[in-house]
């Protein structure tokens, strides 16, 4: 993945308003997608992670990397 490849939270959630706004209104969306509309809204509030379907709806995915760093005073 490259460094341009990153998005922010701020970006994340402007993906998926982008992709909601498609839609006549948010429980069409979660509708298309098979999920209630409290949960789309729970996600679109940051009351819950976006899922999978979510994500991928809105042209993303989740990606997870692993990242070390020395302890101070360590060794």
């Amino acid at each position: 993945m490259s460094r341009s490849n990153q998005i922010d939270a701020a970006d994340l959630c402007g993906a998926v308003n982008r992709w909601v706004d498609k839609f006549p209104s948010e429980a069409e969306a979660a509708r298309s997608l098979g999920m209630s509309p409290q949960a789309l809204n729970a996600q679109r509030n940051a009351v819950k992670p976006y899922s999978a379907r979510v994500l991928k709806a809105a042209g993303l995915r989740r990606v997870v990397t692993v990242h070390y760093e020395f302890i101070e005073g360590a060794g």
